[in-house]
């Protein structure tokens, strides 16, 4: 196809997405998905976790996402990394930097394709009122620290707009103990791409749909996430609720370095 040809589609729409932008993505999904189920079963660790950073940054691309790190990711080693949760998208940048295992909420399961590719790539799932499923969470996280994998971890549970840092659930960082992992804690902050400012595009709050989210994503220019790698903070002689604590603070104090006032 002509480049004119390209440029004239570029600016078609289907139900409010851009039509070659959802084309792109759409194949990436099927492409990525393909790779999950019939290569995966067949590859060492560090050969999937390479597939799964190729995969992020090649989505985040067709996404016009840019991830902006401000030091260097841990290297890939066992240990839990903690963040803020803002958007669906947070999973695909720190898979970007730093591929791992990530915890997620049992109803992620459910979403279509989405959580098939997240049970192929060893999503530890959890339903957070239920006590027995966070046994499992923390025996699940143990399980693959013991493997060599980062796990990812959202403490807060939900996303927020943020604002502010939610309470840290503190059960994940039970499993930190008893596997002597350290914790990483990361911060996340989505901005214009052009005049650096706080964007609200990101944002997966709320009542809103994961493909009302995609389709404001899409909508946007070049969206900059930066990514802040704070000191690590070592497990031994802690309990998990000093640690929830020690990372929250190490998170919201960088929130409050950056925080301004109101979104693009």
């Amino acid at each position: 196809m002509s480049i004119a040809r390209l440029t004239s589609l570029s600016g078609l729409r289907l139900n409010g997405f851009p039509l070659v932008k959802l084309l792109r993505f759409m194949a990436e999904l099927i492409r990525g998905g393909l790779v999950l189920w019939l290569y995966f079963p067949q590859l060492h660790r560090d050969d999937k976790l390479q597939q799964i950073q190729r995969w992020a940054r090649r989505v985040l691309l067709i996404l016009d996402i840019e991830v902006q790190c401000d030091g260097p990711p841990p290297t890939a080693c066992a240990g839990l990394v903690v963040a803020n949760h803002l958007s669906w998208l947070d999973i695909l940048v720190i898979q970007s930097l730093m591929p791992g295992v990530f915890v997620a909420k049992a109803e992620v399961q459910r979403w279509p394709l989405v959580g098939s590719m997240a049970q192929a790539c060893e999503t530890i799932f959890v339903e957070r009122s239920s006590p027995r499923s966070t046994r499992a969470m923390v025996e699940g996280t143990i399980k693959a620290f013991k493997q060599g994998y980062l796990v990812v971890a959202f403490p807060e549970g939900t996303s927020g707009d943020g604002s502010d840092l939610a309470v840290f659930h503190s059960n994940i960082f039970e499993s930190a103990i008893k596997a002597q992992a350290d914790i990483q804690p990361v911060t996340l902050r989505y901005v214009h791409g052009a005049t650096g400012l706080p964007t609200d595009a990101a944002l997966f709050i709320g009542n809103m749909t994961l493909v009302s989210s995609l389709r404001k994503v899409m909508a946007r220019t070049t969206i900059r996430t930066h990514v802040h790698i704070g000191e690590r903070i070592y497990s031994q002689g802690q309990t998990r609720k000093s640690l929830a604590n020690q990372a929250h603070q190490s998170i919201r104090g960088q929130l409050a370095r950056h925080r301004h006032h109101g979104f693009d």
